[in-house]
């Protein structure tokens, strides 16, 4: 009983998470959103200095569209139980048609750097499962690694 509630309980994250990522990625935010890639390159450049002098704010656009795909990865992959490259593949095709529909059909600028970035951000979640599900991982039923004292 216990897998079919975990299964619910994924299964809600990825409808939540559906619907927050098509909120972002579909809405008019596009100044907020650039403001807040100014904003954190202001933070991390100048209020707390611990960002390299090469990093300009697109990087920080880039970092963010990382990060927004990594639990989509993770998420894909716990539900179909698929490999983590073909997550990455629907991952990339589900970025490029968002893309495309944002330079068609919205007032948004697409973009191919964002399309690697989603990319990049999924192949790292699901990547992170198939290593956790790997027989003989921590996470997969082994004890450890330690020897006994």
């Amino acid at each position: 009983m216990a897998g079919l509630r975990d299964r619910r309980v994924v299964a809600a994250l990825v409808a939540a998470y559906g619907v927050a990522l098509g909120v972002l990625v579909l809405g008019p935010w596009g100044w907020a959103l650039n403001r807040l890639t100014v904003a954190l390159y202001v933070q991390f450049r100048y209020d707390w200095p611990i960002a390299p002098d090469w990093a300009v704010p697109e990087h920080y656009g880039v970092l963010l569209n990382v990060l927004l795909f990594v639990p989509v990865g993770v998420l894909v992959a716990l539900v179909t139980g698929r490999a983590w490259w073909w997550v990455t593949v629907v991952a990339a095709l589900g970025s490029g048609l968002v893309e495309l529909v944002q330079g068609l059909w919205l007032a948004r600028v697409s973009s191919l750097t964002d399309v690697l970035a989603n990319t990049l951000g999924a192949l790292v979640g699901a990547a992170a499962v198939s290593l956790l599900a790997r027989p003989g991982s921590r996470r997969a039923g082994r004890s450890g690694s330690r020897r006994p004292r």
